[in-house]
């Protein structure tokens, strides 16, 4: 991850050691081409025009590239490499969350309006389910917030053990999440909602020697009910996950598993 704060853009990107190997490696690989050119170059001409005095010519076409290409290729190259990864960085941080390492909530929702349309063209289901701690922030005030960042890291990396490969998993806002859930309908869906309670049933933190546990609630919404448009699939999610603050509508079964179809 990149070491500046969110929101910060670098004027300047550092070079770090494995940018200097980087230059020397490269530079060392011009210098000896260049070489290996001049010297092959120099002999031709020596042979053609068949001159005498050829040992000054060689140490001429050796000296020239050995004082010519290295200080002009390593500060080149150096800085070639610590541009790319700065761009690596910021490609990176233009994509994941900062905390947890998952998708962030612009790339999420670009990556659902992508999906949507591909089972628009495939006729397939996709689901969403929108995931919110229940109390996150009164177990922040009461544990500290580096609590509250420990359990959004630890439930985020359990989840992402668990769900497919094909699965889209990202944090939206605070202790808010959604994962897509592409060729699942409406019923496995559900199923998947009792598991994600289940397993957060199961992660359990310790601060102070206090035990710290946590619930979570799940709104859930089915392209199969709403269509294929983002927002009214969003705005499904967001009903469900209200009516579930109201209604406690999933049931916590211990025995659920997280299945998708």
């Amino acid at each position: 991850m990149n070491d500046l704060p969110k929101g910060a853009v670098s004027q300047s990107a550092p070079i770090r050691h494995s940018d200097r190997l980087f230059a020397l490696r490269i530079s060392a690989a011009v210098t000896c081409g260049g070489l290996l050119v001049s010297v092959f170059i120099t002999v031709v001409g020596i042979l053609l025009t068949g001159q005498r005095d050829w040992l000054a010519a060689l140490t001429l076409a050796l000296l020239i590239p050995l004082l010519l290409l290295p200080p002009l290729c390593y500060p080149l190259f150096s800085r070639f490499s610590a541009l790319r990864q700065e761009n690596r960085s910021l490609r990176q941080l233009a994509r994941e969350d900062h905390l947890t390492g998952l998708f962030n909530r612009p790339h999420l929702i670009s990556m659902l309006e992508r999906e949507l349309s591909l089972s628009q063209r495939h006729d397939y289901t996709v689901s969403v389910l929108l995931v919110d701690i229940i109390d996150f922030t009164d177990i922040a005030d009461d544990h500290g917030r580096h609590m509250g960042d420990r359990l959004l890291r630890v439930f985020s990396e359990r989840i992402r053990e668990k769900i497919r490969e094909s699965d889209l998993f990202g944090r939206i806002d605070g202790a808010q999440f959604l994962l897509v859930l592409p060729h699942t309908d409406y019923a496995d869906a559900q199923h998947m909602a009792q598991g994600l309670r289940s397993l957060a049933a199961t992660i359990q933190l310790h601060a102070n020697d206090t035990l710290v546990q946590f619930e979570i609630r799940v709104g859930v919404a089915s392209t199969e009910n709403t269509g294929r448009q983002l927002n009214q699939l969003l705005n499904e999610a967001d009903y469900s996950l209200y009516q579930n603050r109201n209604e406690h509508r999933f049931g916590d079964e211990p025995g659920d598993e997280l299945s998708t179809a």
